[in-house]
């Protein structure tokens, strides 16, 4: 059955290797016959992320397209303001979540304690998802 996977990672600071990554994983994701959520490979077409009040409704609207998501994909281990918030979101909307590095490793819930990949702060972050 073909799923709707969102991705969650970093757009800004080196927007050229963010986006990068971001491609990286949709590729991967429609490898897998399943369909790649990237809003942040989207929105800023149309809205500029320099601009708060339209970084803020890209999110937001980022959110929206979450909804609809049969899974989410976290990828990288550095997690900027804007990917916590959609954290944030995916734990109330208790999707399920997998977890992976930047080169699309996958990181196991299960190990975070004793994975050299992840900091506190990441781990506290993930804290309470429901991942596979």
């Amino acid at each position: 059955m073909t799923k709707k996977i969102y991705v969650i990672s970093k757009y800004r600071g080196n927007t050229e290797e963010n986006i990068r990554v971001a491609k990286f994983a949709g590729d991967i994701i429609i490898a897998c016959d399943n369909i790649p959520v990237i809003p942040h490979l989207y929105f800023p077409n149309f809205l500029n992320d320099d601009v708060p009040e339209e970084r803020v409704k890209a999110i937001n609207l980022g959110v929206e397209l979450m909804k609809g998501c049969d899974q989410i994909w976290i990828v990288g281990t550095e997690i900027s303001n804007g990917m916590e918030f959609e954290i944030e979101a995916t734990k109330k909307l208790r999707i399920p979540t997998r977890l992976y590095d930047l080169k699309l490793g996958q990181i196991y819930y299960r190990n975070l304690l004793i994975d050299d990949r992840v900091d506190d702060r990441y781990r506290q972050i993930v804290r309470g998802l429901k991942c596979e």
